[in-house]
Formats: C-alpha cells, sequence, structure tokens
C-alpha cells in the first residue's frame, strides 16, 4: 500500500497572506504565493515519484487557528504537521480528500 503524504495547502493569494499573518513562525514559510506554490509541486512531484499519494490538506487560517487552539498546538510547523497528520488519518479512514495529481 503507499504511504498518504499530506501537504499543507493554500488555495490562493489571500488565502496565503492571511496564513503568513497567524503563523508564528512565518519568516520560515516562502515569502510569496508563488514560491509556495513551486515549493509545493517540487515536493508533490517528489511524493509522487517515491510512489506514494499527495494529499492536498486545505488550510483555512481562521478554521486552522481554532483547530490549533482546540487541540493545544501553536499556529506555527508543529501545528501544520499536526492538523496535516490528522487529515491524514481521516483520509485513511474515509477515503474523503482530494488527491493532488
Amino acid at each position: 500500500m503507499n504511504d498518504v503524504i499530506g501537504i499543507a495547502w493554500f488555495k490562493d493569494e489571500p488565502t496565503y497572506r492571511r496564513a503568513l499573518d497567524i503563523f508564528t513562525d512565518a519568516r520560515n514559510m516562502p515569502a510569496t504565493y508563488e514560491d509556495w506554490k513551486t515549493l509545493v509541486k517540487r515536493e508533490c512531484e517528489e511524493i509522487k515519484r517515491i510512489g506514494n499519494i499527495a494529499l492536498r490538506v486545505d488550510i483555512n487560517p481562521e478554521a486552522f487557528t481554532e483547530w490549533c487552539n482546540t487541540h493545544g498546538f501553536p499556529t506555527n510547523s508543529q501545528g501544520r504537521i499536526a492538523f496535516v497528520n490528522h487529515m491524514e488519518l481521516e483520509y485513511q479512514k474515509t477515503g474523503q480528500g482530494i488527491i493532488i495529481d
């Protein structure tokens, strides 16, 4: 069975900018939405190249903040990883999610 690898996903530039405003580690993120898209494209290609499945995990900044607060995570890479892992498990349980082609 192929591994499911979640990718934190931002649907558009305004969402990415709002996310950077709430991330406490925004300085570690790509500076622009275009830079982020380039990085994610390479990550997805590598995931698929080795035979795994790339799962799109949409980050809605407001909902992400609420999820982090509820689950005791900071709004940084630790929180993003935990959220993505949570969504990977949900996908494995339900089969519902968006696979990145």
